[in-house]
């Protein structure tokens, strides 16, 4: 979209400012005018929806994401067609999401804990309902401020707009913007059959990016660094910074397998091991940030 959407009235919604853009579309902040209640709305980018096959499947997809009720998923609204662009209304977060606070945060073990275990809470659940999200990345995971505790409060994003395990995996030039060269699984390159273990690569490479600050794929384009996935070895952790733990380096190495059955089976699984791997370490180590840059 290239035309500003601020100011207009569009079906009982003022759109107010732009909050953010990515590859599936725009985000404004906007006012029920009903209601006077603040939410952002999300529209989809014209060229994914243009073909009505794919409108009616984002649609059916959204209103999969309204059907989600968990208090770490982001709750959705409202969806709706304007003109030809496709939109859907959710929780406004009075926050920042987590690719945005790691520019600003270096975490250790300890301290990434907490999202960690609430972002494996909404991944879990989604996977329970048969759902597979196929774009976690920390673009889509949010951190609000809890007023009554003072702790962070983590939202998982978008998870209705992947797919169904099981059910239609073809991987097209439509789905494809769904996916990050960064945090793709092998399996989600080479267009194979996605299961919950592609999220779960996913969140190993994410957890990789928190404890280590860098990615372990990281090429000239994005097309090259998709296929690193594939065809590179996993760079080992301790191999590149000898003091990060083994224990820990081991459950990375584990989670960003190239084979889907080599990795852990579920996300519970996956938060068990790291827990697991905090009760190895000494409380130093607990606390030490690992980062290899800044």
């Amino acid at each position: 979209m290239t035309e500003s959407l601020t100011g207009r009235e569009i079906n009982g919604y003022r759109i107010g400012p732009l909050l953010g853009a990515g590859g599936m579309g725009e985000v404004y902040q906007a006012l029920v005018i009903a209601s006077n209640q603040v939410v952002a709305i999300k529209f989809l980018r014209r060229d994914i929806v243009v073909d009505s096959r794919l409108q009616g499947r984002f649609a059916r997809e959204i209103r999969i994401m309204q059907d989600l009720e968990h208090p770490h998923i982001m709750p959705i609204y409202d969806s709706g067609f304007f003109g030809d662009m496709l939109y859907y209304t959710m929780h406004l977060i009075n926050g920042q999401t987590l690719s945005t606070f790691l520019k600003r945060r270096k975490l250790s073990p300890l301290e990434f804990y907490p999202i960690l275990e609430q972002l494996v809470a909404a991944l879990h659940y989604g996977h329970t309902m048969g759902l597979i999200h196929r774009d976690l990345k920390p673009d889509n995971v949010f951190i609000e401020r809890n007023r009554e505790t003072n702790k962070p409060h983590i939202y998982l994003g978008d998870f209705g707009l992947g797919k169904r395990e099981g059910i239609d995996q073809t991987l097209t030039d439509a789905d494809a913007v769904l996916g990050t060269p960064y945090y793709m699984a092998p399996e989600a390159v080479l267009g194979e059959p996605l299961t919950i273990r592609s999220d779960l690569y996913a969140l190993g490479i994410m957890l990789y990016e928190v404890l280590l600050g860098v990615m372990p794929y990281s090429e000239e384009s994005g097309h090259l660094t998709a296929m690193a996935h594939v065809t590179q070895p996993i760079p080992v952790p301790t191999d590149i910074h000898p003091n990060f733990p083994q224990v820990l380096s081991d459950l990375l190495v584990q989670a960003i397998q190239k084979r889907p059955e080599d990795r852990f089976p579920s996300a519970a699984q996956m938060l068990q091991a790291y827990i697991d791997a905090m009760n190895a370490l000494s409380a130093e180590q607990r606390k030490t940030v690992y980062h290899l840059i800044g």
